[in-house]
């Protein structure tokens, strides 16, 4: 405040000739600790905008891991499902996937009252096992002459076993040869190999 030459007081003034309002000292006080306030509001704000980015990258984190852990889970129960399926002891013979590719008559030959037809075998092996043991049954025939008929004559069996490293794998088709032998008495068809013929078919097939 400024003195008048009489000594007397008066209110400052704006240059402008209003007069100037003071704070008082309770609101200088009353505004100093809304401030404060203000200022504790934010930097808890921020705290917990930190703290959520760092939950939500370490939560990141984990999913990933959970995935990888997950997908590596279910390819080895998925691998491991295929290596411990049991080989059976025996198979079926339609679901061996052993074919009879080919079949031919090597020899006819008569002695002592008996034909006998020998005749080999071609099979490969189209399904999912190795075997050890393979048995084939053979039946033999004979063609009149001037005629597609066929007679049957006799049947045998043929059975192979493959140990070590010679299993029969799919590698490569093997060879049996089997011989039928029968009386004279059951056709009148020459002994010739022409003459003859054979079918095969898987009877029992031992994985390994």
């Amino acid at each position: 405040m400024s003195s008048d030459r009489d000594g007397s007081n008066r209110p400052d003034t704006h240059r402008s000739g209003r007069p100037i309002r003071r704070a008082s000292r309770r609101g200088v006080i009353a505004l100093g600790a809304t401030g404060l306030l203000a200022g504790c509001l934010v930097t808890s704000e921020e705290e917990g905008s930190d703290t959520r980015q760092t939950d939500d990258g370490a939560n990141g984190s984990d999913s990933d891991g959970d995935g990888s852990s997950n997908d590596g889970g279910s390819g080895d129960d998925s691998g491991s499902d295929d290596a411990g399926e049991p080989t059976p002891d025996e198979v079926e013979p339609d679901g061996s996937g052993l074919v009879v590719t080919e079949t031919s008559v090597l020899s006819v030959s008569e002695d002592r009252g008996q034909t006998t037809v020998r005749a080999r075998l071609t099979v490969q092996n189209a399904g999912r096992f190795e075997y050890g043991v393979v048995e084939l049954r053979v039946d033999a025939y004979a063609t009149p002459a001037g005629t597609s008929d066929r007679e049957a004559v006799g049947d045998g069996d043929v059975t192979r076993r493959f140990t070590g490293d010679d299993r029969f794998d799919g590698s490569r088709p093997r060879r049996f040869t089997v011989e039928i032998t029968f009386p004279d008495d059951r056709t009148n068809v020459r002994p010739d190999p022409d003459r003859y013929a054979v079918d095969a078919a898987v009877r029992r097939a031992e994985p390994v």
